[in-house]
């Protein structure tokens, strides 16, 4: 009884479209943020290190994840609609995709996903192929802004959802790219710091978007009601993601004003790497809250 029970709440649509939609959202983050650190941030000293290949190979394995799991996210979302299994939802495909806009955006948005793949695992690695990448993972996140709870409150807050999601992909890519680039051996230290920096800058400009672009969303979804921040499933979610969210935000000052200064160190180089470690995994459990989020019905 008790595996039954177990298995029963994986079979749950809820879960699975939620479980499915952290998979493809941290796929797309990836994609999205690391090219645009391999375009953008990387020195070009660095670009034919074995540190670049590595994040290569993350990209084109993420990308082939997000192709793989779009169609899966379709289903389970077809499932969670009509409030059925998830080994139903594909029967119902067809008429999610004819008679929804969430089927008609991911339907229009596969061909994104595909010339994605293409362009990672086919053509050869470069910063110009990076940033074309970067661009199309960019479409994709904006696709899933049209299928978000923003479409309720207008084309602004959608479009702030978009900058939200691209601002933590920005975050999340470049802070493993840092994490890859400094752990591996043949980056010259000053190329190092200069990763390291340009992190930093970035990171502090993506919290800034971040918080400004968080607050007007959850404005919108919420108004000034604090009972609905409360005492709704909608409010204590986003109460625990902004939780976490202000320890990596603390992690992040603390490595910026504490840890970089005294790079020079070595001491403070395995230091930082560490704290970037924590700073990755505490990035994954922000991400898993804004798809737990982003399944929850706002309190309205």
């Amino acid at each position: 009884m008790g595996f039954m029970a177990h298995a029963g709440r994986w079979a749950d649509p809820f879960t699975a479209r939620t479980l499915c939609e952290f998979v493809l959202l941290t796929a797309l983050l990836m994609v999205f943020g690391l090219a645009a650190f391999i375009a953008a941030v990387m020195p070009a000293q660095v670009e034919w290190l074995p540190a670049a290949r590595r994040l290569w190979i993350i990209v084109r394995a993420s990308s082939l994840t997000a192709l793989v799991m779009a169609p899966i996210t379709v289903i389970s979302g077809a499932a969670a609609m009509a409030g059925t299994r998830f080994i139903d939802g594909a029967a119902l495909l067809p008429k999610v995709i004819e008679r929804t806009r969430f089927g008609s955006v991911w339907l229009a948005a596969a061909p994104i996903l595909v010339l994605i793949a293409a362009a990672a695992w086919i053509a050869p690695a470069s910063r110009r192929r990076a940033a074309a990448i970067a661009l199309a993972a960019a479409g994709m996140l904006a696709a899933r802004s049209f299928v978000s709870h923003a479409i309720d409150f207008g084309p602004a807050a959608v479009l702030c959802y978009f900058i939200h999601q691209a601002a933590a992909g920005l975050w999340g890519g470049a802070l493993l790219g840092l994490l890859i680039a400094s752990a591996q051996r043949g980056v010259e230290p000053a190329a190092g710091n200069a990763i390291a920096w340009r992190v930093s800058r970035l990171a502090g400009w993506s919290v800034a978007v971040l918080v400004t672009s968080g607050l007007y969303l959850a404005y919108r979804a919420l108004g000034l009601n604090l009972d609905h921040l409360l005492y709704s499933a909608y409010g204590r979610t986003l109460v625990a993601k902004v939780t976490v969210f202000g320890l990596l935000a603390g992690l992040g000052g603390y490595n910026r004003y504490q840890l970089l200064p005294r790079l020079e160190a070595p001491s403070m180089r395995a230091r930082l790497i560490n704290s970037v470690r924590v700073e990755c995994a505490a990035m994954l459990a922000v991400a898993a809250l804004a798809v737990l989020l982003a399944n929850t019905p706002p309190s309205h």
